[in-house]
């Protein structure tokens, strides 16, 4: 199996997909501690006189495009992944 052309294939389009969507991932949310380590103040203001504050706003930001980045995946694996592990099962079978 491992000598398999599709499953080589695979195994660099699902290493190329997910090393991006997790460099996007970690890159946010390093950004977002780093700047409540260093600059805690800032995620302290207030957002033009309403009780939410920049932290509080960035923070749903940021567990909205973790859900974003998991459904992309999704759509890529379906789109990407599923017919490359189809080709393999029938190969195999």
């Amino acid at each position: 199996m491992k000598n398999s052309k599709d499953y080589d294939l695979l195994l660099s389009e699902r290493k190329k997909i997910v090393s991006r969507l997790l460099t996007i991932i970690i890159f946010s949310y390093f950004s977002f501690i780093s700047v409540i380590a260093f600059n805690p103040n800032f995620f302290g203001q207030l957002i033009a006189n309403t009780f939410y504050s920049i932290g509080i706003v960035f923070g749903f930001l940021l567990i909205l495009l973790i859900f974003i980045v998991t459904l992309f995946y999704v759509y890529l694996a379906n789109k990407t992944l599923e017919p490359l592990i189809k080709n393999i099962h029938k190969q195999f079978k």
